[in-house]
């Protein structure tokens, strides 16, 4: 991305008091702008006990942020007074997708037509898929003794597995892993991006029409909701958001993962050494390293924890820091494999908990059995660190690793 785009700055709106104010810009984060983090989530957590648990920012068209596990799980659980029907800031920067954007009880409603996608019958038929791929991608770049992760395993290892799961072509993996990293409000190219990715769902719901198959789009052209055949507009909708939503969001907590396995090698050996503590671990690594903010809109005015939201006021979920939030977790920046329990909000909660939180779970379970089966030893290239940003989701951009051969 060569440059970002100018986001909206405004004025403090009267009902906000002064001392809530604060000059914060989620596309920034918690450093200087343009700044790489090797540890982003440290720096968030060092942010999060300078600042308040609600504070308004003037930056991204004005809105609130929430920096703590209970106002963000009690927001994410109160559908009728927040809604999620512009999840992004500023508002009006991304198109309005079903279900994501959907209240209740049109929610509901479409969120059963993915469910059957995504069930544990379905993800058992994608996993060996899944598992292939990641041998083949392994296999491949294990005799180099190097990698950039991200680029060579991270971003085309869950989407190779998402593109099965869907029934996309696999020739495509290289145009969607381009599209995926631009849909940002953020990037210069976001409408573009927008554009083009809606381009390509058109076209393969117009294949599936002259063509019809056992997936997900073609279930969507004979699907009924309230008693009726979709719209067009309701099955691109639909289409759209699942295809979209499949790209990255696995990709980086894989990143995550991969980068602090590489920092700690007796983590690495407990997995190897006891391969039952993998799905703890698994949740334990995405409450410390997670991803997405996500906003909601306050429906009326209302009152949160004795601050007065406007109707229409967007309230930012900052969702990594629920996993940071020390009156939940006691030493939060420590991974401990063995946490009971890890308590984290990575895939929401509540009705808009993400449709596709198991098939993500299985996907990073993957990459660390078949990783570590075959390259247990490795570490973080000498005079190069992890390079993340920030934005709707903390993102690795650059995580170049090394190991024997």
């Amino acid at each position: 991305m060569s440059a970002t785009v100018e986001l909206p700055v405004v004025e403090k709106p009267a009902h906000v008091p002064a001392s809530l104010v604060h000059d914060f810009d989620l596309y920034v984060g918690p450093g200087e702008a343009g700044r790489s983090y090797p540890d982003i989530h440290a720096e968030w957590r060092a942010w999060q006990d300078r600042h308040p648990a609600i504070f308004w920012t003037p930056r991204n068209g004005g809105h609130w942020v929430l920096t703590r596990w209970n106002g963000i799980r009690k927001v994410a659980l109160d559908p009728a007074r927040f809604s999620s029907r512009d999840i992004f800031v500023p508002q009006g920067t991304a198109p309005f997708l079903i279900p994501t954007n959907a209240d209740a009880p049109l929610h509901s409603k479409y969120r059963r037509l993915m469910e059957p996608f995504f069930s544990p019958a379905a993800l058992r038929r994608v996993t060996e898929e899944a598992r292939a791929a990641a041998i083949a991608i392994i296999e491949e770049i294990k005799p180099r003794g190097r990698c950039e992760f991200m680029a060579d395993f991270a971003s085309r290892m869950p989407v190779v597995a998402f593109m099965v799961l869907v029934n996309l072509p696999r020739e495509d993996l290289d145009y969607l892993l381009g599209i995926a990293g631009k849909l940002s409000p953020d990037d210069p190219d976001q409408q573009a991006a927008w554009a083009s990715l809606g381009n390509y769902v058109r076209t393969q719901i117009e294949l599936r029409r002259t063509n019809p198959q056992d997936d997900f789009i073609s279930s969507l052209l004979k699907a009924e909701v309230m008693g009726r055949k979709m719209s067009d507009e309701e099955i691109f909708s639909l289409a759209l958001l699942t295809i979209s939503g499949g790209l990255d969001t696995v990709a980086i907590s894989i990143g995550f993962a991969a980068a602090h396995l590489a920092r700690h090698p007796a983590h690495r050996r407990e997995l190897i050494e006891h391969p039952e503590r993998i799905d703890n671990a698994i949740n334990e690594m995405l409450r410390r390293y997670g991803v997405s903010n996500i906003a909601r809109v306050a429906v009326d005015d209302v009152e949160l924890d004795g601050v007065a939201i406007k109707a229409g006021e967007s309230v930012m979920l900052m969702y990594p820091l629920a996993g940071l939030d020390d009156s939940v977790t006691p030493d939060p920046l420590t991974v401990d494999f063995q946490r009971k329990a890890p308590q984290h909000l990575v895939f929401g909660i509540g009705p808009h908990t993400c449709v596709g939180n198991r098939l993500g779970k299985r996907e990073i379970g993957l990459f660390i059995e078949e990783w570590l089966a075959r390259i247990p030893d490795f570490s973080i290239e000498p005079d190069t660190e992890p390079k993340a940003r920030c934005g709707i989701g903390n993102s690795l951009k650059e995580l170049c690793l090394v190991w024997p051969v």
